[in-house]
């Protein structure tokens, strides 16, 4: 009877914790051919300049060096052709929103003018956002030197994030995003009632023995 009510207690406690966990990670290692990015991505929507790939290293198309992780997102308007010499941009966004991003970043040289800005449903930026990042080149792949995990702070809720940055020139991993307690991470209504009352039903019977 003990262990059926820790089982049931534990995966009750499961359920709430997952409802709590609140965050969208994405390391973009699935991923196994150089592709556009458009549209959702594990609960995200990606657009703009954006390619995701997986590493020389990894057998795949990218040309990038870093110890545990194969794939990455790419800014770039198309790799597989000359760079444009411009400032390009990607854009990610959360229907539900969030309240905190945390990223890795590579860049093949030291101007790549890499900036961060984050945006919430109005159009508004939050905070101040990040500019003015630099790179580092390297000696036998375009991409080896990264960043510590970068963290943005802001204030509200978030909708969108955009990085915009030259063509070609930055590679993007470990994003981490902070969403709401509640953004599709509330257990079924079915299930937290289930195990409720079959934990009220081991204690009535527990009741009942004793008495």
């Amino acid at each position: 009877m003990r262990t059926t009510s820790k089982f049931l207690a534990v995966a009750l406690t499961a359920s709430l914790q997952s409802a709590m966990a609140g965050t969208i990670p994405l390391n973009f290692e699935d991923l196994t051919t150089l592709s556009k990015l458009n549209g959702n991505y594990h609960g995200v929507n990606i657009s703009g300049s954006a390619w995701g790939g997986t590493s020389e290293v990894c057998n795949g198309d990218i040309s990038f060096l870093r110890a545990g992780s194969c794939g990455a997102l790419w800014l770039a308007v198309d790799p597989t052709q000359r760079k444009t010499g411009k400032l390009e941009s990607l854009t990610m966004s959360i229907a539900d929103g969030f309240e905190g991003l945390s990223f890795l970043y590579s860049g093949n040289a030291t101007l790549i003018n890499l900036s961060v800005h984050v945006y919430d449903a109005a159009g508004a930026e939050l905070g101040i956002g990040l500019t003015g990042l630099t790179g580092q080149s390297c000696a036998n792949y375009q991409f080896c030197n990264w960043s510590q995990p970068i963290t943005l702070n802001f204030t509200g809720l978030a909708r969108s994030v955009t990085f915009s940055a030259l063509d070609q020139a930055v590679l993007l991993d470990d994003l981490t995003f902070k969403t709401p307690s509640t953004t599709g991470r509330l257990p079924e209504p079915t299930s937290v009632a289930l195990a409720l009352a079959a934990l009220g039903g081991l204690a009535w019977s527990r009741k009942r023995k004793a008495g």
